[in-house]
């Protein structure tokens, strides 16, 4: 049952049967995050202004990290795309969950973790992990994106 890109983590995990008590579940989505930002680093954060919405691309007072608005639907499509196609066999079988025939939708399972990646990252959170940051960061290998994240918190 497809969730809105906006929805709560236990709504997403109860739409894609993981349960959040378990802790086999919860590896799963913490090695899904990975791979999403594993993608977003490389194709977002290091890409060109291209990845913009064209009304975005050329307002030099949008910089990174971009907000979701900002993006290029396409640009968002075709990350869906090289993130299934690229995606460890066992993650796709959650992926496939999400396939639509919805071209504003896609695949609503990656869309989903896209989102909040990007959620994580945009400017709205600046000022939380600023006052946060101050010699208490706790990063995974991808950053403040990794599986101590706030998707792959423990008491979340």
């Amino acid at each position: 049952m497809p969730v809105k890109q906006s929805a709560s983590k236990g709504e997403f995990c109860v739409a894609i049967g993981l349960d959040q008590q378990s802790i086999e579940d919860k590896r799963k989505l913490c090695l899904m995050w990975e791979e999403v930002v594993t993608y977003w680093v490389a194709h977002f954060e290091t890409h060109s202004r291209s990845i913009l919405k064209p009304e975005y691309a050329s307002n030099l007072g949008v910089h990174r990290p971009y907000k979701w608005a900002h993006l290029d639907p396409a640009t968002i499509n075709n990350a869906i795309a090289e993130i299934w196609r690229n995606g460890k066999p066992w993650p796709r079988r959650f992926y496939d969950l999400g396939r639509s025939e919805d071209p504003k939708i896609y695949n609503w399972v990656l869309k989903w973790l896209l989102w909040h990646v990007c959620r994580y990252r945009d400017w709205r959170n600046r000022k939380a992990r600023n006052s946060s940051s101050a010699g208490n960061s706790s990063k995974g290998s991808s950053g403040s994106y990794g599986a101590q994240g706030e998707i792959c918190r423990e008491h979340s």
